[in-house]
């Protein structure tokens, strides 16, 4: 069964268009942060570890990924988030509070509700500079 939601996943990272791979790479960071806060709140010390590294290998991913040039503003904009998310997962991991990351939480679910969109425009990531 994990073998077949793997191949699944893989083949959607496969034929998926840029935009969209950004959209499941929101998901995935998303996902993990909530886990993340999960493993805080349960006092899981492995989960929280796994999935808020998880989490921020995404956004470390995300950041590297931006185009500063052809990106102009709004590639400035992502990586002062992508900065603030880095923080406050941090301080969520170093003091054990699971309440620091409701906000990064929220703000990538705005940001990936604006990829969704231009997901569904059929835009083009090199527009925003990834």
């Amino acid at each position: 069964m994990i073998q077949g939601a793997q191949l699944y996943a893989k083949t959607q990272v496969q034929t998926a268009s840029s935009v969209q791979v950004v959209v499941l790479l929101y998901d995935g960071v998303i996902q993990s942060l909530k886990l993340g806060q999960e493993g805080i709140r349960t006092d899981n010390r492995q989960d929280k570890a796994r999935f808020l590294d998880r989490a921020l290998a995404v956004i470390n991913e995300l950041s590297a990924s931006l185009d500063m040039e052809k990106g102009g503003a709004i590639a400035t904009d992502l990586r002062r988030l992508y900065e603030y998310v880095q923080y406050e997962l941090t301080q969520a991991n170093l003091h054990h509070d699971a309440t620091r990351l409701n906000s990064p939480i929220r703000c990538l679910g705005v940001v990936r509700e604006a990829w969704v969109e231009l997901a569904r425009q059929g835009a083009m990531a090199e527009a925003v500079g990834v």
